[in-house]
């Protein structure tokens, strides 16, 4: 949702209403046992890394044939440890009382914190003689952080989870504005339920939309009735997602709700093109975004080429390993190709052939459009298999040692869809496609990649090994839930 925030206006009046003042602080004490939560499940998790680490380390020690600390070492600094790394944790967001955001930037605090946690530790040992840590047992405690920590964390938003669906903590939120801003919001709402937020409805002035549903969300009725719906339905927080809407009109629904305890977040009409980096310069009392994304040096360049050529060699190496099973599976199946090459559009609109493996029947027509359920006819036994666990993807990886595409990027479009582009649509061709992305992970597959426009934008400005580190990460219990894989 921080997408939703860019501009955001909270609206906080002194005469609260005793239900929602007692629901408000009822939340804030359910917050504070979720920070609670997060902080001992990540203790526990620091924990079970270095005594883990002790113990493959005192496994090996024969093969090493090195000597080791006494035990009482490692066991004498793990309270100093845990609480450096949660420490660490701390500085990256992980324990704020606010929602924490999405899976991604989730993902990214827990790489920042496990590389934290090899930090503390090493500066331990640097700074206290007594601590002179076995080399190897600090890489695999960094290595095991990094792996405990998501399952920390997983644990916790499940316990969050579980209180959002009792009803003991969650965001009631009305949308102004049914239109495609207002569906892209209650879309980026539903994509993410461990935020918290629940929409109740949506309120517009279009008449043909009054009293019915967008999906299964309720247009409750017109923005005129927007005092009496906040106070009727328990709302804690309004989005208007209506950018044509005036300045004097935008107040005059604030000022409407002013006396009542509820925030208020306008949507921009951007679609998540500006990111965290965005610089505002002023010219006297006039906003100016600067819209550049980073600059893509040759260090960069050559580190990302780098990151594809080791991830897309073992992910080359599965291919290898499962291609004849796939082969002879697909040949029982029924005739046809065992791969299908299609024309895409890379890098600066270059043309090339990207691989995949066939999971339609023979004739069906190269550039018709995909599946966008798992029932459809066109999609053979074996197909169906390939598509739900994305092994469909796998050949690309020939595509990325070719140069072609990278592991993390904007997933290349046809050639017909591309010279339908605007000018700043073609903004997406400025880096080299990708296997997986943003759209992957974050559960959009069920729309045209011409529709998720906004993952490419927000992947383009805050492009960074770091992120694609997270990505790659994500992309595997994404793919394992089989979420809007058809």
């Amino acid at each position: 949702m921080s997408e939703l925030a860019k501009n955001s206006v909270t609206a906080t009046g002194s005469g609260e209403s005793a239900p929602i003042s007692t629901r408000r602080r009822k939340s804030r004490t359910m917050r504070r046992w979720i920070v609670a939560v997060r902080i001992g499940c990540d203790a526990l998790a620091y924990a079970c890394a270095w005594i883990s680490a002790w113990a493959i380390r005192v496994s090996v020690s024969d093969l090493v044939e090195l000597p080791l600390n006494p035990a009482q070492i490692y066991w004498k600094s793990l309270p100093m440890i845990v609480f450096g790394c949660l420490l660490t944790s701390a500085a990256v967001g992980s324990y704020s009382t606010r929602r924490n955001g999405s899976p991604l930037e989730e993902g990214v605090r827990v790489v920042r914190a496990a590389f934290g946690s090899l930090l503390i530790v090493m500066s331990l040992g640097f700074l206290f003689k007594e601590y002179d840590y076995s080399r190897l047992l600090v890489v695999l405690f960094g290595v095991l952080s990094l792996m405990f920590l998501p399952i920390a964390r997983a644990i916790a938003s499940g316990f969050q989870g579980r209180l959002i669906k009792l009803g003991l903590l969650g965001t009631r939120v009305l949308i102004l504005g049914a239109g495609e801003i207002g569906i892209r919001s209650l879309q980026k709402v539903q994509d993410h339920p461990e935020i918290g937020y629940r929409v109740v409805g949506f309120l517009d002035d279009d008449q043909a939309k009054q009293g019915g549903q967008i999906g299964r969300t309720p247009v409750l009725g017109p923005l005129s009735s927007l005092r009496e719906t906040v106070d009727r339905e328990r709302i804690d927080e309004l989005i208007i997602a209506m950018p044509n809407l005036g300045q004097s009109q935008l107040m005059d629904l604030v000022m409407k709700v002013d006396d009542l305890p509820v925030k208020v977040r306008v949507v921009a009409d951007l679609f998540g093109v500006l990111s965290h980096e965005t610089r505002i310069d002023l010219i006297e009392d006039v906003p100016i975004y600067d819209l550049e994304g980073p600059d893509e040096t040759l260090a960069y360049r050559l580190a990302k080429r780098i990151f594809d050529l080791v991830v897309g060699s073992l992910a080359g190496l599965l291919f290898v390993i499962t291609f004849p099973f796939i082969a002879i599976a697909m040949k029982l199946d029924g005739p046809g190709d065992i791969f299908f090459v299609h024309e895409r559009v890379g890098e600066n609109g270059r043309i090339f052939k990207m691989w995949k493996y066939r999971t339609m029947a023979p004739e069906t027509e190269a550039y018709a459009v995909a599946p966008r359920e798992d029932t459809d006819p066109r999609v053979t036994r074996v197909g169906k298999f390939l598509r739900s666990t994305s092994l469909d993807e796998l050949p690309q990886v020939i595509n990325v040692l070719r140069g072609d595409m990278s592991i993390v990027g904007p997933r290349p479009e046809m050639p017909f869809i591309v010279e339908k582009y605007n000018e700043w649509q073609r903004k997406r061709l400025d880096v080299r496609p990708g296997i997986t992305g943003l759209w992957q992970i974050m559960g959009r597959k069920d729309l045209p990649l011409h529709d998720n426009l906004e993952y490419d934008f927000y992947y383009i400005k805050n492009r960074s090994l770091l992120l694609d580190l997270v990505i790659v990460l994500r992309t595997i219990p994404a793919t394992l839930s089989r979420k809007g894989a058809y």
